[in-house]
């Protein structure tokens, strides 16, 4: 035999240490004895009411003693389960927020990295489709090209290299342009910037 106090009403009782069960006789409190031999307390429905948060009832068999107590349990546990609701809705709703701000943050770049793509090929095609072997009848398009880039798009200015002349002046292209000859052909080259842009167009004689 095992002599215990109960957790429930202080008694001491003795509980068979070859039973896997014990029972106070004040309070009705059943215990039970697992393989350590630690005592895990079971309550019957009649102690169920006994139990208050942290105060100690002096009188266990008065219903009408234990109510506030019981009110004041439930409104305990209310006022935390609804804390805890509302805890857990916020960190959802941040984290919800949180990640549809990544999402459309996501959409955005790819929406502007397609742009520039667009913007990007628009822009270099009409060089790159005339770069190669041409004839003056071929090259001038590609001049005149340049002088239109250069006078609309300041931001964006093309480099013209024919033999020891570089500029990106119009009028100086134009006036490359006049000097090409009917009888040679003209090797076209086409460099870009660090984004991938058409910034410069060599030409030169074969």
């Amino acid at each position: 035999m095992r002599q215990l106090k109960c957790e429930n009403c202080g008694a001491t009782i003795e509980i068979d240490d070859n039973k896997e069960y014990g029972t106070c006789p004040y309070c009705k409190a059943k215990y039970q004895l697992n393989e350590r031999k630690d005592i895990n307390i079971k309550i019957d429905d009649n102690t169920k009411e006994l139990l208050t948060n942290g105060f100690n009832l002096f009188n266990k068999t008065s219903k009408v003693a234990i109510i506030p107590v019981i009110v004041f349990f439930v409104i305990v546990v209310t006022f935390i389960t609804v804390i805890a609701v509302n805890a857990f809705k916020q960190v959802n709703k941040e984290s919800t927020n949180k990640s549809n701000n990544i999402t459309e943050q996501e959409e955005n770049n790819t929406i502007n990295e397609v742009k520039e793509k667009i913007s990007k090929s628009y822009f270099n095609s009409k060089f790159e489709s005339q770069s190669g072997t041409k004839s003056k009848f071929l090259t001038e398009p590609l001049l005149d090209d340049i002088v239109t880039n250069n006078k609309t798009n300041k931001d964006m200015l093309i480099t013209l290299i024919y033999k020891d002349k570089e500029t990106t002046d119009p009028d100086t292209i134009i006036e490359i342009k006049h000097s090409l000859s009917n009888n040679k052909k003209y090797e076209i080259k086409i460099d870009y910037d660090d984004d991938g842009y058409v910034n410069k167009i060599t030409i030169e004689d074969i």
